[in-house]
């Protein structure tokens, strides 16, 4: 993926703070809330503990205006954020993040999102990952043209794969205009940038992209990376360490929907969800839809 250098010119605002608004017809799950609950076991004579309640992300809710967002507000958190998969080795980011404790968004290629990644996409879920847009086939959809269609397509993979509806989109190249911005809202998706770019997919080396990143990251960035498109071992290599930098550095690793404070929207799990539901209440801020969800396999 390359930087544009035609961002500038587009007359869009490239970044700005959400202005939450409106009432939610939903249950939010309010602060201070435990993030998680287990079990007990049952005392001796005593009948069995009931069964953890999971939940399943289903989705998440924009705010704010049909912006381009390049970073959020200038708290000490990051949101890293993947191009171009699902790949090979996106299952292999997925657990670099899960064992160093990280979350990250990956903006996908509808035409990848395939059977062949539903347990990966799973995983994203429920490690607390979020799935976002990038298009059906990777076009720079302001020479191309079909923005709904690559938009909706895209949405509709996701969603028919692993049941979660993305609300937030990255155009390929970083290339937009206000017709594409307008577009993305009308389908609830925002459309995001990045603050931080390593150029890692010209493969410069680990310690380059490290350094990159580093060198670029401050409160509230979004860093641009790949886990698709080509050799991605290097990026793979390069991540712990620049996740250990960080959180010595005092920044908290959150997805690029909450870091601008979009909520996500869970359901109650009933059966057959276990792979990509959550076990004990959603974080706070969440939003709880009524019903239950049975995942399709």
């Amino acid at each position: 993926m390359r930087t544009v250098s035609r961002l500038a010119r587009h007359g869009v605002v490239l970044s700005g703070l959400l202005a939450l608004g409106g009432a939610l017809a939903l249950t939010m799950v309010p602060i201070g809330l435990a993030a998680a609950s287990s079990a007990v076991p049952a005392a001796p004579g005593h009948a069995p503990a009931a069964l953890p309640v999971r939940y399943r992300p289903i989705g998440c809710v924009r705010r704010g205006p049909a912006v381009a967002y390049s970073h959020g507000p200038r708290r000490k958190e990051v949101a890293l954020s993947f191009d171009d998969g699902p790949f090979p080795l996106t299952p292999s980011f997925v657990r670099m993040l899960k064992a160093n404790h990280a979350v990250a968004t990956f903006f996908m290629i509808g035409d990848q999102v395939t059977a062949r990644y539903r347990a990966t996409l799973r995983e994203e879920l429920r490690n607390g990952d979020a799935l976002g847009d990038h298009t059906f086939t990777h076009p720079d959809l302001v020479t191309a043209g079909g923005v709904h269609s690559q938009l909706q397509r895209t949405i509709d993979a996701i969603r028919g794969l692993s049941g979660y509806t993305p609300c937030v989109f990255r155009p390929p190249y970083g290339d937009y205009d206000s017709s594409i911005l307008r577009t993305a809202a009308s389908l609830g998706l925002a459309t995001i940038l990045w603050e931080v770019d390593p150029s890692d997919y010209t493969l410069p080396g680990v310690s380059v992209i490290e350094q990159r990143v580093l060198a670029q990251v401050r409160p509230g960035a979004i860093v641009l990376s790949h886990d698709g498109g080509g050799p991605r071992q290097q990026i793979l290599a390069a991540y712990p360490d620049i996740i250990r930098t960080l959180r010595a550095r005092g920044y908290r690793f959150v997805t690029v929907p909450e870091l601008l404070g979009f909520h996500t929207i869970y359901r109650k799990c009933v059966r057959d969800c276990e792979g990509a539901a959550i076990t004990g209440h959603p974080p706070p801020g969440s939003i709880i839809r009524p019903g239950s969800f049975e995942l399709k396999s």
